[in-house]
């Protein structure tokens, strides 16, 4: 059944239209509040309210952390559905639908329809890559248009059609308007290296990629926001992006994302469960199969993608997601021509342990969050995944060897779907700024030091900072007014006479715990 329909011409629109619904699956059930979705859906959001499309701001201050073409999706999102959660992950769906749709299609052309159908497989069920595709932060856009720009590479050496060249430097023109200069760099290396490791960096090949065309396309698209925006901004967001986001990010640890170059490769792991059970094997079978350009392609790309940031100073899981792609190909390579079940089964063991383990720690680490107690009985859900498991070993042992692989990609789907529709919306209720919206919206708003991100996307108006002198005026000022910071913030200070904390919640999964303040004699 499934050569069959993998072959019929409708196909690859059926995969986009599945994954497109996997990616969204509960979008606006879920509250904006991780604090990178919360920055980058507020920022968006200020943008289209201001009609400002050179200057990023949250709370209405110079945001420098990303480009602007994610806001810019964001916005034309916000204009047909308005600002809400669904808008602001939209078009996350629909590029990380793009990107399995890329994965079979450029596999499919250059192996075969049964491998890049494992491929996708392999992807769709990574509930890590899920998670990615389900969030408002720029790494969907990343992650389709550096990989598309990657398999326009391959295509353009390959077929040495114009096309598909023109094509990558268009790819690598707006991926720098999501990431800035890894955008460039990072593909750079990997088509060098390509080159040279199949004897072909020579001056046919490379004239053939017509570099000097490519540099210039890729300067018109990408260069004229980033020196209007030097302008408008007079330099502070290029010195702040540039230098603090790329150079520093790189060089050293910040915001506590740090660890040895290990924990990059222990992610990949992570990340590419159920079927990372099975690279090790799937690298030895594409090691001995190297001398199909392709797979070696995709050896080239994942190894300079998980090296590149493994001796990176920040270190975060999704940093290392557009690897993925090339790891499923390499893996749905292995899996597509398995037939025997030998060397098999301690995989299966191996992954049936860490089934088991995942919903009990998951349950214990909720429970021991007086926050999230409440969501903790939700995790059992969770037991879904050794049970599909046991039903993929039994397939197994009946030498059903392809049917056991397919069943294990449907259970850990069905395990996403759980997730995001009853597990991740149980924890999400309990985060304070859902617990305490209604205490501060129709307010005036202020901080001290610090505040949840979550709240300006909500409030959708700035929330001004006070230093500690401002406090006792502004609720002079403003007698019904509301106070949001952190109670380490506030265990700092004296608060002036008459005030009192009339909600307090701990961030989920984080160390600040918020506060809210006001008069007593409101």
């Amino acid at each position: 059944m499934i050569d069959t329909l993998i072959h019929k011409r409708y196909f690859p629109f059926l995969l986009f239209v599945f994954a497109f619904g996997l990616f969204t699956v509960n979008n606006h059930g879920v509250s904006i509040y991780i604090l990178d979705e919360a920055k980058n859906a507020t920022c968006a959001g200020e943008m289209l309210e201001k009609a400002e499309f050179f200057k990023p701001t949250f709370n209405h201050n110079l945001r420098e952390d990303k480009p602007p073409l994610h806001y810019y999706f964001m916005m034309l999102s916000y204009s047909v559905f308005g600002v809400n959660e669904w808008a602001a992950r939209f078009f996350s769906g629909i590029f990380g639908a793009l990107t399995i749709l890329i994965s079979f299609l450029y596999t499919s052309r250059f192996l075969d329809k049964k491998t890049a159908f494992f491929t996708v497989m392999v992807l769709l069920a990574s509930i890590h890559l899920i998670i990615q595709f389900h969030l408002a932060v720029p790494d969907p856009y990343l992650i389709f248009f550096f990989c598309w720009s990657l398999f326009l590479f391959y295509s353009a050496l390959q077929t040495k059609r114009k096309a598909d060249g023109f094509l990558m430097y268009v790819a690598i023109g707006l991926a720098t308007l999501v990431k800035g200069p890894l955008a460039i760099a990072l593909p750079g290396l990997i088509f060098l290296l390509f080159l040279i490791f199949t004897g072909q960096f020579n001056w046919p090949a490379i004239k053939q990629l017509r570099p000097l065309t490519g540099i210039i396309l890729v300067l018109a698209i990408a260069s004229p926001w980033f020196i209007i925006n030097g302008i408008a901004t007079e330099w502070d967001w290029t010195y702040g992006f540039f230098i603090k986001h790329n150079f520093q990010r790189f060089g050293s640890e910040m915001e506590g994302h740090g660890g040895i170059f290990l924990i990059t490769f222990a992610y990949v792991i992570i990340g590419l469960l159920p079927f990372s059970v099975f690279l090790a094997p799937a690298i030895r079978k594409a090691w001995a199969n190297r001398g199909n350009s392709f797979i070696l392609f995709c050896m080239v790309a994942a190894s300079v993608i998980i090296a590149f940031f493994s001796i990176s100073q920040t270190k975060l899981p999704n940093y290392t997601v557009p690897a993925y792609q090339f790891l499923a190909a390499i893996i749905g390579f292995y899996l597509s021509e398995m037939k025997a079940t030998k060397g098999l089964k301690p995989w299966y063991i191996v992954l049936f342990i860490i089934s088991i383990a995942v919903p009990v720690s998951a349950f214990f680490v909720l429970q021991a969050d007086s926050s999230l107690v409440s969501a903790s009985p939700k995790t059992w859900w969770l037991l879904i995944m050794p049970s599909g498991i046991i039903l993929s070993f039994f397939l197994l042992l009946k030498k059903k060897v392809q049917k056991s692989f397919l069943s294990l990609a449907l259970f850990f789907i069905v395990t996403s779907v759980l997730f995001f529709t009853t597990i991740f919306p149980a924890i999400d209720e309990n985060n304070p700024v859902s617990k305490s919206l209604h205490l501060v919206k129709g307010k005036k708003v202020a901080y001290y030091k610090k505040f949840n991100a979550s709240y300006a996307f909500y409030l959708r108006k700035e929330i001004p900072g006070l230093e500690k002198e401002e406090i006792d005026m502004f609720f002079e000022k403003n007698p019904e007014g509301v106070l949001i910071s952190t109670e380490k913030q506030i265990n700092g200070i004296p608060l002036p006479d008459g005030c009192k904390i009339i909600f307090k919640g701990r961030d989920l999964m984080e160390i600040p715990t918020t506060v809210l303040i006001v008069k007593e004699n409101n």
